[in-house]
This record gives C-alpha cells, sequence and structure tokens, in this order.
C-alpha cells in the first residue's frame, strides 16, 4: 500500500503548478519520505496480518462495522476518540516533522 501510496503522491506533485508547489511540496515530500520509510524499515504490517483480520470479520457471526489493522491504527482511532480534532492533527503532524526536507527553497 505504501508503494502506492509514493506513486500516487509523486503523480500529485507532478502535476501542481508553481504556486502549489511552493505551498505543498515540503508536506508532500515528507509524506513521500515517511511511507518510504515506513517500507524501508519494516514498520509496515505483512499483508498477512490484514488478511487476517478480514477473514476473522468475514467468519465472525457477528462482525463489527470497523476494524482496525495495526497498533498505529489502533492508537489513533482511540486518540480520535478522546482528543480534539486540532490536536489529533498536530500529532499526526509531528510524525511528519521529521521527514520535512532540512532546507526548505526561498520563493
Amino acid at each position: 500500500m505504501t508503494g502506492r501510496l509514493v506513486i500516487a503522491a509523486e503523480r500529485i506533485t507532478s502535476g501542481m503548478t508553481a504556486e502549489q508547489r511552493g505551498r505543498y511540496d515540503a508536506l508532500m515530500q515528507a509524506v513521500i519520505a515517511q511511507a518510504q520509510t515506513f517500507t524501508r524499515e519494516g514498520e509496515g504490517l505483512p499483508a498477512e496480518e490484514a488478511g487476517r483480520v478480514i477473514a476473522d470479520a468475514i467468519i465472525s457471526k457477528r462482525p463489527r462495522t470497523r476494524y482496525t489493522v495495526g497498533r498505529d491504527a489502533a492508537i489513533i482511532v482511540r486518540l480520535a476518540r478522546c482528543v480534539s480534532d486540532r490536536m489529533l492533527d498536530s500529532l499526526l503532524a509531528r510524525t511528519l516533522k521529521r521527514h520535512l526536507p532540512k532546507a526548505l527553497p526561498t520563493p
């Protein structure tokens, strides 16, 4: 999934106007770098784990309406119940900060 995210993000970035690049390029590069790190460092979950959750949902007599796969997804869902949208956005933005380009171009 992260490979497809990288391809989609690169396609979006390449189609941006100069003004859009000025505003969003650093953020898009951070998203791409985070996804690549996620894949490269093995932080991603094996497809088997997602398959196991899906299979359990399919065979369950009373399936839940929503499922999460992976600890990070479960944490985000729980946080969303406890904190405001702004706080959650702030926490998620902090995870991107280490992936932001070091030197931003001057417009």
